[in-house]
């Protein structure tokens, strides 16, 4: 008890911070980055005012960490001690940069814990599937066993171009199932995809979404499905975590690539069409329900995609097993079945399209993955890869394969002894946590090199660095319970060792 009430009185002591309104622009920068929320922004007293002001609203929660003070662009933020004396930068920068950066990490660590609750009563269920050569054509049959007799297809003008959805739609008809197509997806699904796949499936009385491609068509679904259940709320308000929490229709999955795991997760990414924002929807009930694996569908790909899908699954994998907070063991065995199945199986699909075993595993190690992060969360290899294909159009896939080895070389010690027992999965060897990891690492980039990945990223443009990281910054912190956790600061230095 008196080491409670001493620790209380320090914190009361700490300087808190004061706020000048006639210096204030309004930016909101303190309101966003206090780990406490006990600052916002409101209109002055008693004058007339151009904008909003920054006010310490709750005093009692503040902890004088000293960030409102050290992010302020406009210098309108004292620091003032309990007596009155204002703290001046020289005297307290370095020392409020530690505490800011100590309050920040327990902000962060306090939110996993808490999710971690919340995570174990999480319904998560592993979808059904039909796997196998010919899957494809077995789906109809399933489909009208449930009642359902009108349906939209969700897919994309390259595969209609292939004509590997005609299998499907030709099964459709002999089962007397109506359908509808929405073709027109693009390679970052935007919210314009989403409004008009729903006004197709409302206009034509749909009953289920069928979603085939790669991760852009089944997000799209997810969305769609979304929609169907909140008809007048826009996609952005359904952005974010736990925004769906109602039924949608019955949703199939066909993924016609091995990487994203879309056809097992909860999430799905959808880029603003205004702003090229790309963020994702987060909500067990956008979850299918059903999968169907058809390696025969995945045989066409080319080697550079079969490469980048594949390095995808494996990101995910290795992301969710990292962070390993929320998972229970069913997640950890996943990830690790689908590392060990990648590792045996990636380049023998890249080097012969037609290897169905080859291409059947990595079926299984994208499903196993994605099921994998969907309760165990990915990190900043998503969080900064998804800003590169909302503001530039990369590919998923491409920037998940990229970025991959760098963030985890950046965590050092704290990711050694997970990516050592990875290393073991794939019994790799080594004597050392260290050196375990560090060959798991060299693993990869090796697989880069033979698969001909890029490096480095050489498409950021300077001046948007900043927003990648504001961005990026505001997807993984405080949600993903990554080994090491960074703020703008560090991100960017990550940012910037990447480009070449």
């Amino acid at each position: 008890m008196a080491e409670q009430k001493k620790n209380a009185q320090k914190k009361a002591d700490r300087p808190k911070p004061e706020f000048d309104p006639a210096l204030c622009v309004g930016c909101a920068m303190c309101v966003e980055s206090c780990p406490m929320n006990c600052v916002d922004l409101m209109m002055p007293e008693g004058k007339e005012a151009l904008h909003e002001v920054a006010i310490l609203e709750k005093k009692d929660k503040c902890i004088g960490c000293g960030i409102c003070y050290d992010v302020c662009p406009a210098d309108a933020v004292q620091m003032v001690s309990t007596d009155g004396v204002v703290v001046t930068k020289k005297e307290s920068g370095k020392e409020l940069q530690k505490m800011a950066n100590k309050a920040y990490v327990a902000f962060n660590r306090g939110f996993q814990a808490v999710m971690k609750v919340g995570m174990l009563f999480l319904p998560l269920p592993v979808p059904q599937t039909l796997k196998g050569e010919g899957a494809l054509v077995k789906l109809p049959s399933v489909i009208r066993k449930r009642g359902i007799s009108n349906v939209l297809v969700i897919t994309d003008q390259g595969l209609m171009k292939l004509g590997l959805p005609d299998p499907l739609f030709k099964a459709l008809e002999e089962e007397g199932i109506a359908y509808t197509v929405y073709a027109d997806v693009e390679p970052n699904p935007t919210t314009e995809n989403v409004e008009q796949a729903f006004q197709l499936y409302r206009d034509n009385g749909c009953q289920a979404i069928i979603s085939m491609g790669g991760g852009s068509p089944m997000d799209c679904g997810k969305v769609v499905g979304a929609k169907v259940a909140h008809p007048r709320r826009p996609v952005r308000r359904m952005q974010g975590t736990f925004t769906v929490l109602k039924k949608i229709p019955p949703y199939f999955a066909i993924p016609t690539t091995a990487g994203t795991g879309s056809e097992t997760t909860m999430a799905a990414v959808i880029t603003d069409a205004n702003t090229h924002h790309k963020k994702s929807v987060t909500d067990p009930f956008i979850m299918p329900r059903f999968a169907v694996l058809d390696p025969t569908l995945t045989t066409g790909l080319p080697p550079f995609i079969t490469a980048t899908t594949g390095l995808d699954a494996l990101c995910h994998a290795v992301e969710s097993y990292t962070n390993h907070t929320y998972n229970t063991m069913l997640e950890n065995r996943f990830a690790k079945k689908a590392v060990r199945l990648i590792y045996n199986n990636l380049l023998k699909a890249y080097k012969d399209g037609s290897d169905l075993e080859a291409r059947s595993n990595m079926q299984m190690a994208a499903f196993y993955a994605g099921r994998a992060f969907t309760k165990g969360t990915v990190g900043y290899v998503h969080a900064i890869g998804h800003q590169l294909g909302g503001l530039y159009g990369v590919p998923h896939g491409l920037a998940m394969s990229i970025i991959l080895p760098h963030v985890m070389k950046s965590f050092g010690p704290a990711a050694y002894k997970r990516l050592a027992e990875l290393a073991d999965v794939c019994k790799m060897g080594g004597n050392t946590d260290q050196e375990k990891a560090q060959k798991f690492i060299a693993w990869i980039e090796q697989m880069k090199k033979e698969m001909n990945i890029p490096v480095g990223l050489d498409m950021i443009e300077d001046e948007d660095v900043d927003q990648i990281v504001a961005w990026a910054v505001k997807e993984a912190n405080p949600l993903y319970p990554v080994p090491v956790i960074y703020g703008k600061k560090e991100l960017k230095a990550l940012i910037e060792s990447m480009r070449v």
